[in-house]
């Protein structure tokens, strides 16, 4: 695999400073709790020694196989770097504002004793990707900044070239795909981007304030990065995209050409 051209931020990204700022910039935004783990399941999610299970915000790190499964490149270097930055020391977590996932766990971030937010030092050192998902959205700035900063160095997963090519995708699940832009269209109160493969984004007028100022209307024939988790519908109508990805943030994409 190639190692990765395309480096700097995301689209609207001139937000993100040299990472240096970025740990100082994700400092907590609203009260935290001290927390105790019992355990670290993978490089996002942990258990917490009161029951609950945290599912970390801004940052997907690769899967761990189980079952005999092999585990994918990276999964449990993050999972043992997330151990090292919880052992030992104070853990303080932040709960989301949108607290709980499809799956009963919390959402949250989790900060050092100095302060500094873990998710983004996971992404620093390249071994997660940066997530945006509204409405939690409080760190996304610097949390982008530092997986830029990864990216720009060619660390951990950065070090070979992670995205997929439209044309190459055949399933569902988290990816970060690159594509150019075939043909958009308006469906009642939602505008469907198709890529040039079997994947279609969503965008639904109801996330449109996300993106102020963008006019996605206008993007036909642009090359694009896109990134989240990918959806398989079930419905195989003639012409549909098999493939579907809700578009709910500016920060899940980056537009690569004028």
């Amino acid at each position: 695999m190639k190692k990765a051209l395309l480096v700097g931020a995301f689209f609207m990204s001139a937000i993100c400073p040299l990472a240096a700022a970025a740990d100082t910039a994700c400092q907590a935004t609203a009260a935290t709790e001290p927390v105790q783990l019992a355990r670290v399941i993978d490089g996002d999610t942990v258990e917490l020694v009161d029951g609950r299970r945290v599912r970390l915000i801004g940052i997907d790190t690769p899967e761990i196989g189980y079952r005999g499964e092999s585990s994918e490149p990276f999964a449990e270097a993050a999972r043992d770097r997330l151990r090292e930055l919880t052992s030992g020391g104070e853990v303080r977590m932040q709960v989301a504002v949108d607290s709980k996932d499809r799956y009963g766990r919390t959402l949250g971030h989790l900060f050092a004793a100095d302060g500094s937010n873990l998710e983004a030092r996971l992404l620093r050192e390249g071994l997660g990707f940066a997530l945006v998902m509204p409405p939690n959205l409080a760190l996304w700035r610097c949390q982008q900044a530092a997986e830029v900063q990864a990216r720009q160095l060619g660390l951990g997963l950065w070090s070979a070239d992670p995205v997929t090519p439209a044309r190459a995708l055949d399933s569902g699940g988290f990816a970060l795909v690159r594509g150019k832009i075939t043909s958009i269209e308006r469906a009642g109160e939602q505008l469907w981007i198709e890529l040039d493969g079997p994947l279609v984004l969503r965008l639904r007028d109801a996330d449109r304030e996300h993106f102020d100022g963008l006019h996605p209307e206008v993007w036909h024939g642009r090359d694009i990065e896109v990134r989240g988790w990918i959806i398989e519908r079930r419905s195989q109508r003639s012409g549909r995209q098999p493939l579907m990805l809700p578009l709910r943030h500016p920060g899940m994409l980056r537009l690569l050409t004028p």
